[in-house]
């Protein structure tokens, strides 16, 4: 659980999306997609539901995670007919920047009304051998929607995975729209993420990188709202003896904010305290890699050996407005 710093007080903490090993015999099953189309909703309606733009930064992290480097991802956009290009397939790694400059300069709410066959034929006519695909969008369809993402694909050939992220959108069963996109996700094998709000339009993503590479979901949990510059949080929790290497992910919404990791403790045995993020003291410094935006932050290292929990504490190091975090703890084997 979360410890808000100088109160004492602990509380039980929402898990965002749900955390947990594949079972052992879909894990079994699971081929890592190497190659992934984006199809990303940029209507009108994007100016308020989603005015951070945090769908661009989520597929942003998507980039900038290392474990996609070598995989080859194409983006288009989606409003009015026709859809556009974002940016053609092509491998990350090497186009990293590229990619994320496209981004940021076509996202812009300015694609007129919401027609998910629009976006579809164009993924899939842009990168016919993606094997999964990324669908984004925050509302219904305006046009006749007739299955392209099933028909587009000759009969009898199963077509990719898509994982559906809905922005504000509920989960199946909660009216038309949802029941339509949680549809898409279970026609093609893939997962429907409802009701994205907020930063967890980051972590949705981040948890997307992690099923196409065929690992655990992350551990994911929201904070308490953090009222004061300089206020923290502390989230602790067990690790496996198997990991190898950890990823700690943490995502806001408002990029007028700023919050940081201030403290990462691994703790052994007993609680004996291994190592620490800065150092200080007798436990060794734990190296960390670090990954940045104005919305998000990623922290990659090994676990110390020995560890058995981790303690991460987050610090509002500058708060403009009052807001929560979700924070996000992969580990690799």
């Amino acid at each position: 659980m979360w410890r808000t710093a100088g109160t004492g007080v602990a509380t039980v903490i929402t898990a965002l999306v749900a955390a947990g090993a594949f079972a052992s015999a879909a894990a079994a099953q699971c081929v890592p997609a190497n190659n992934i189309e984006a199809v990303i909703d940029d209507s009108g309606s994007m100016s308020f539901s989603d005015s951070n733009e945090l769908r661009r930064s989520g597929l942003e992290l998507f980039i900038q995670t290392p474990q996609n480097a070598q995989k080859v991802l194409g983006a288009v956009e989606f409003g009015s007919p026709p859809a556009g290009t974002v940016f053609a397939p092509g491998l990350i790694g090497p186009n990293k920047a590229a990619m994320i400059a496209r981004l940021r300069a076509v996202t812009a709410a300015d694609n007129g009304g919401t027609d998910y066959d629009s976006g579809f034929l164009s993924g899939f006519l842009q990168n016919l051998t993606a094997k999964a695909r990324i669908f984004l969008t925050d509302g219904a369809n305006n046009g006749d929607f007739t299955n392209t993402h099933l028909l587009a694909y000759p009969q009898g050939t199963k077509p990719p995975p898509v994982y559906v992220v809905g922005l504000g959108i509920g989960k199946a069963g909660t009216g038309d729209d949802a029941n339509r996109l949680a549809a898409i996700a279970q026609q093609t094998g893939g997962r429907y993420f409802p009701d994205v709000q907020q930063a967890s339009a980051q972590a949705v993503f981040n948890s997307i990188s992690s099923l196409v590479n065929c690992q655990a979901l992350p551990a994911t949990f929201t904070s308490k709202l953090f009222f004061s510059k300089g206020q923290q949080q502390t989230r602790g929790f067990k690790v496996s003896t198997s990991t190898k290497r950890f990823s700690v992910v943490l995502n806001w919404a408002q990029p007028t904010n700023k919050f940081t990791i201030s403290g990462i403790r691994a703790l052994g045995k007993k609680n004996k305290l291994l190592a620490t993020l800065s150092g200080k003291g007798k436990p060794r410094k734990i190296k960390v890699k670090k990954l940045s935006s104005p919305t998000f932050l990623v922290l990659d290292f090994k676990k110390p050996s020995g560890t058995r929990k981790l303690r991460i504490t987050i610090k509002a190091s500058t708060l403009n407005a009052s807001e929560l975090t979700v924070t996000q703890l992969s580990s690799r084997g």
